[in-house]
């Protein structure tokens, strides 16, 4: 049995997520789980990262009660702006524009992971 030997120092290490590619979609649903995982733990990662620097517990409650306040102040705007007709009219205009803006990110979504993966050490292709 041969040795390897490492050269250098190691800071902190981490890994991949798993590859879901290679495992056959016998579950779809336990499938999308463990997609699901993969992000939530990537997520609290970079959280852990940046929150070294974290408000002070008061702050953050003082924070939530301005924001409690503001969105309570918001819903009665929108509720009283919502019976105007002609809000009501730029609503549905707005809301066909939504549709449409994010039926074409699924689409471009939908185009990208329809190309075969990239070798990770390749530069990105250009728009």
């Amino acid at each position: 049995m041969g040795t390897e030997q490492f050269v250098g120092t190691i800071h902190q290490v981490q890994t991949h997520p798993t590859d879901h590619t290679e495992r056959p979609a016998e579950d779809p649903w336990a499938d999308l789980s463990a997609r699901l995982g993969d992000l939530g733990a990537a997520l609290r990662d970079r959280y852990r990262e940046v929150s070294e620097d974290a408000p002070e517990q008061y702050e953050v409650r003082d924070a939530l009660r301005t924001l409690g306040a503001a969105a309570e102040a918001l819903a009665a705007s929108v509720g009283s702006a919502l019976r105007d007709p002609e809000v009501r009219e730029r609503l549905r205009d707005a809301a066909a524009g939504l549709v449409t803006a994010v039926g074409a990110a699924f689409e471009e979504l939908g185009e990208e992971l329809a190309r075969p993966p990239r070798d990770p050490g390749s530069p990105p292709e250009s728009p």
